[in-house]
């Protein structure tokens, strides 16, 4: 009688963490059905990567974004296929931040080129920033078989428009993944994480 109450208990508790955890699933996804993963973590540490830079101060070169700057905060901007619109926002918020700083602040937008098209989109990139008077920050792009996007963890999937990775003494502080900076509430997110550093 006792071994079959015992038996039965347990089935019951097996039974009742089994919906616990279906419940929990169903619940989390519901939640944050959108949420993608991409780019380092707080805490983790940047390393060097050399992207082609097209406008800004490191124009014609392969400059290494960490390895010039060292322990100086920094923002890398990693683009998949973001809006022109949205690329531009986020620039212009960088480049007033840059221009303000007190920190020396620098700043990078990195489009993930998957072909030649694409590198021509950086171009055009650098070409609407240097006209609008951007030259405080760096537009380049990097190949997407390139090792530093897995080094930073970069998701080049299409339901990444853009990765942001803040850091200071080459650890990341914060990030944004699909941050829309056409929107106040997402400019302001950037705009208080950048002051931050």
């Amino acid at each position: 009688m006792k071994i079959a109450l015992i038996a039965t208990l347990g089935v019951a508790a097996l039974a009742g963490a089994a919906m616990m955890g279906f419940r929990s699933d169903v619940k989390a996804n519901a939640a944050s059905p959108s949420a993608v993963e991409s780019g380092l973590n707080v805490g983790e540490m940047v390393t060097p990567f050399h992207p082609t830079h097209v406008a800004g101060p490191h124009k014609g070169t392969d400059a290494c974004p960490p390895c010039t700057y060292g322990n100086k905060p920094q923002v890398l901007v990693w683009v998949n296929e973001d809006s022109d619109a949205n690329v531009m926002a986020i620039s212009q918020a960088l480049s007033t931040q840059v221009t303000s700083s007190k920190t020396d602040l620098k700043a990078f937008i990195i489009k993930v080129a998957t072909c030649a098209m694409c590198e021509g989109k950086t171009n055009e990139w650098g070409t609407a920033a240097e006209a609008k008077g951007l030259g405080n920050i760096s537009i380049a792009h990097i190949a997407k078989a390139d090792s530093a996007l897995k080094n930073y963890k970069i998701n080049a999937g299409a339901e990444v428009k853009n990765t942001i990775i803040l850091y200071k003494d080459r650890k990341v502080a914060a990030k944004f993944v699909n941050l829309d900076a056409t929107s106040a509430e997402g400019l302001k997110k950037l705009n208080t994480a950048v002051a931050s550093l």
